[in-house]
């Protein structure tokens, strides 16, 4: 596998060589090659010069890269292919807008087609300049209340983190709570049905029938135990991160319109989730 490694890195080191060596040595002799074929009268061969040039022609001076769209264009035209003539001509008119041909040695044919490309440039419309930016107002920026923080996370496990703007730990936190209370209650039902079944036993049933409900019982019961451990744990962890842990740096409990709120009123206390679309 190194092996091939290597053998890739030395062909595109080999290929980065020669291609700086053909743009920096051989690139003006393309383009006099070209020259050469379309006073012969090779136009495809003229293309296929320009072509392999083209991606380097931009280490030409501008005069240079105008000759080389000319001859392109020129090319195009004695083969035919007029919009593509037109195309290389407005690159060029681009490069050089002062450009122009010389009717004595550039043939009707390629200035009508040079014309029509310049008068195309003119009815295209110029690019819009964009405006000054708008002053940005700037918001006062409301802190974040430990207190009120503490106070949600005790209402509801992950409530303070997301007003404190740590909306993913909240989530998490909301979640893992939802999780082991459930885990919890369930498991006190359990355990009470098991205890329960375990007293309804009558006294001349078998001991393996008292021995089987015991540790049925029993199972619930560490079960429900576990739980309740869990659940205390992530409680525990909720109040002790709300209390110590930092908003992101500029939050404020204005960057969001989502999540929980609580607003107080003089008879009654508004408390739900607001969520924008």
């Amino acid at each position: 596998m190194s092996r091939k490694i290597s053998l890739m890195l030395t062909i595109v080191f080999v290929g980065i060589a020669i291609a700086q060596q053909v743009s920096e040595d051989s690139l003006e002799h393309m383009l006099q090659r070209a020259k050469l074929y379309y006073n012969n009268g090779e136009y495809e061969s003229a293309i296929n010069e320009l072509e392999m040039a083209l991606q380097y022609l931009k280490q030409l001076e501008s005069t240079d890269q105008v000759e080389a769209y000319k001859y392109f264009a020129f090319s195009y035209v004695a083969l035919g292919d007029k919009e593509k003539a037109k195309g290389l001509f407005k690159t060029a008119l681009t490069l050089n807008p002062k450009l122009t041909l010389d009717p004595a040695t550039v043939s009707p044919k390629i200035i009508k087609v040079f014309e029509e490309a310049k008068a195309e440039m003119e009815l295209e419309p110029a690019p819009v300049e964009p405006g000054p930016p708008e002053p940005v107002v700037p918001i006062k920026k409301q802190g974040v209340s430990r207190s009120s923080a503490l106070m949600r996370s005790c209402c509801v496990p992950g409530w303070g983190q997301m007003y404190k703007g740590h909306s993913g730990k909240g989530k998490k936190i909301m979640i893992a709570t939802g999780i082991t209370l459930g885990a919890s209650v369930f498991s006190f039902i359990m355990r009470e049905s098991a205890h329960n079944a375990y007293l309804d036993i009558e006294a001349s049933a078998p001991q393996t029938e008292f021995d089987d409900a015991y540790d049925k019982y029993k199972a619930w019961h560490n079960i429900a135990v576990f739980s309740v451990a869990l659940f205390g744990g992530v409680y525990a962890y909720n109040i002790y991160d709300v209390f110590f842990s930092m908003p992101p740096a500029g939050f404020s409990v204005h960057d969001t319109d989502n999540g929980f709120y609580c607003q107080p009123g003089i008879d009654r206390l508004k408390v739900g989730y607001r969520i924008s679309f």
